[in-house]
């Protein structure tokens, strides 16, 4: 009997594990929503133009970066612009899976050969401008030969 009781508890405690690490999809869903009734979408050119108007970046590092955060927090991105806030007006803890930063270094190191790791902490990066600042700086000092 006790033994069915502790399985009945963990699986209890999985299940909302499982809900405190998942996306929580009503925020992405009104995320996209305010995002849509404020914003035209742009071509992926368009965003890229943008972008480089506020900072200088390479266009690679531009199209990973759309990519991949598209991928973990199911925003349009095309709508999405370099002064969003990560936290504050993308949701980005709430409409991501609890690893996405983890993802990111990991997908960092598959595509430009670095490891971010032990310098990227996400609660530093308040805009996607930001975010995208850091990995240009971290992709230069790499090809300058020191370490991010």
């Amino acid at each position: 009997m006790w033994r069915q009781w502790q399985k009945a508890n963990n699986y209890i405690r999985s299940v909302q594990a499982f809900q405190d690490m998942s996306p929580d999809l009503s925020v992405r869903h009104q995320v996209n929503q305010s995002l849509c009734r404020q914003r035209r979408p742009l071509s992926l050119e368009a965003w890229c133009e943008e972008f480089q108007r506020e900072i200088p970046s390479q266009r690679q590092t531009l199209l990973f970066i759309y990519q991949c955060l598209e991928t973990y927090s199911g925003i349009e991105f095309n709508r999405v612009r370099p002064h969003d806030r990560l936290v504050e007006d993308l949701q980005f803890p709430l409409v991501c899976w609890f690893d996405w930063s983890t993802r990111f270094c990991e997908d960092v190191a598959a595509q430009f050969n670095i490891d971010i790791g032990s310098c990227f902490d996400e609660t530093r990066m308040h805009t996607l401008m930001d975010l995208v600042a850091f990995l240009e700086a971290c992709l230069a000092s790499s090809s300058n030969g020191e370490n991010p």
